[in-house]
């Protein structure tokens, strides 16, 4: 091997501290990873509790077992929950208006089926769609299939209009999960890209917290020794040793000092990237019974100017409200129980919502919550008084200069230039994930790498793909660097 080139990581997420971790490994020692902010961890962010018990503000699940490579090393640490009994579930729980009236088969025999229907519709989708349908449409046709196909049930005026506000609420569940503005934008062509890593559960917890993942690597190389808390990066220059003298001509760029490729700053643009943020009630002592598993929220006085509104496009008016919602409020798909902590509710939120939720001030917010739960929490679930929170913790990573969102999703505009034309063009993620090479010598030295969940193709989204990446990179330097 050559001299050992010094390397600097930008970011102290699971991409940069693994490909760190990868390199330290293979080598290359001398690695500097810069962090802006004053912790490491990126958008895994675990908060210690005075129960000693945590909560996520970041990632929640790792999703999968198979060709994860973090359940892979976190389970070889002994550091994950048994997936067969203790797994996470989304949007579980009782469906609730705002009458205190839960929405199941006695109210309306189709409820889960239609949930079920449109959920089971993401395995058909891969077949079903046109290269710049929008994942928004699609679900609208499978709605509307269904709503067809349904002859053993007659479908009156009532039951349609559960059914349309059931279809609302899985809107706003799938644009939580999908991280993004709203369905409209999304691509149902690269939708189908993303893969599911199988196994007996979709969605497991650690042990501990997630951000125990840390305290392993650090027993496998000099973590702390490695970052630089508090440094943000603010320029990128490539400097070649005997070319000084251009140093000040090279500095025309705000970020860089050269021209950065067209082509990887329109993909970066066109990759989409939407916030969702969490907001934690903790109570004195649960107001509701141990059958509870969550309170999902079905508005059924929603005026809008469409049949099917997306999220973003609706004018809400609820007709039964003496007291006006803030509209952000109708971008919460409902309120989940915590893992581990009894007296705990926590509330998803995405969208434009998510971003308007962060203005207000926590005492804001949990009078604003305390409110919507006492409107929606069936009597029968209820064994105390809804009264004020004890505590409230709310995630804000829009306002947050370093991060401005949560994580990544493929838009149309994506799509589009994604799509390879007649004589082979286009744009796709193996270019933007392409290093820049050093073009002043034969080498083909790499001097500027890609790496983050938005780069890698099918698992994009999840730290499982942060984690790839950052190894994926790390490996590219190695293999040059072996080959000298």
């Amino acid at each position: 091997m050559a001299k050992k080139p010094r390397i600097g990581i930008i970011g102290a997420g699971i991409a940069g501290i693994y490909a760190a971790r990868t390199l330290y490994r293979n080598g290359l020692n001398d690695v500097i990873i810069f962090e802006a902010s004053d912790r490491i961890g990126g958008r895994i962010w675990s908060i210690k509790q005075d129960n000693d018990e945590w909560i996520e503000f970041g990632a929640q699940w790792i999703h999968g077992q198979q060709d994860n490579i973090l359940y892979e090393y976190a389970s070889t640490r002994n550091l994950i929950a048994d997936p067969k009994y203790d797994y996470g579930i989304e949007g579980n729980g009782y469906y609730c208006n705002e009458n205190g009236e839960t929405i199941d088969d006695d109210e309306c025999p189709l409820v889960k089926k239609l949930i079920n229907y449109l959920d089971e519709s993401k395995n058909r989708m891969n077949n079903a769609i046109e290269c710049d349908q929008n994942v928004f449409d699609y679900f609208v046709e499978q709605f509307n299939q269904f709503i067809q196909s349904s002859n053993d049930i007659i479908i009156d005026e009532r039951i349609l209009k559960i059914l349309k506000n059931i279809f609302r609420w899985f809107i706003i569940y799938e644009v939580i999960d999908n991280s993004c503005e709203n369905l409209q934008t999304l691509s149902a062509l690269s939708y189908t890209e993303w893969e599911n890593c199988l196994g007996d559960t979709d969605l497991i917890h650690f042990q501990k917290n997630y951000s125990s993942i840390f305290d392993e690597f650090e027993k496998d190389f000099p973590l702390t020794d490695c970052v630089w808390l508090q440094s943000q990066v603010k320029k990128i220059e490539f400097i070649h040793r005997n070319d000084l003298h251009d140093t000040q001509e090279n500095l025309k760029n705000d970020f860089f000092s050269f021209d950065f490729p067209k082509e990887k700053r329109q993909i970066i643009n066109a990759i989409g990237f939407g916030t969702i943020n969490k907001i934690f009630l903790e109570f004195d002592q649960p107001f509701w019974n141990d059958q509870v598993k969550g309170f999902q929220i079905v508005w059924q006085n929603i005026q809008d100017d469409h049949s099917f509104p997306d999220i973003d496009n609706q004018s809400i008016v609820c007709q039964s409200e003496t007291e006006k919602f803030p509209k952000w409020v109708y971008c919460i798909q409902g309120f989940d129980i915590v893992r581990n902590q009894p007296k705990m509710l926590m509330a998803w939120i995405g969208s434009y919502g998510a971003r308007q939720m962060e203005h207000y001030s926590d005492e804001e917010i949990s009078k604003i919550l305390t409110k919507i739960l006492q409107k929606i929490v069936p009597k029968h679930c209820l064994i105390r008084t809804i009264d004020k929170p004890r505590n409230i913790y709310c995630s804000r990573w829009f306002s947050n200069p370093f991060f401005r969102g949560s994580y990544s999703n493929r838009t149309i505009k994506y799509q589009k230039i994604n799509n390879n034309d007649d004589d082979g063009g286009g744009y796709n993620i193996d270019i933007l994930v392409k290093p820049i090479y050093d073009n002043n010598n034969d080498e083909k030295k790499p001097l500027l790498l890609f790496a983050g969940e938005a780069t890698d193709r099918k698992y994009y989204s999840t730290t499982h793909g942060a984690m790839k990446s950052g190894e994926r990179e790390a490996l590219r330097l190695i293999c040059f660097y072996n080959q000298k």
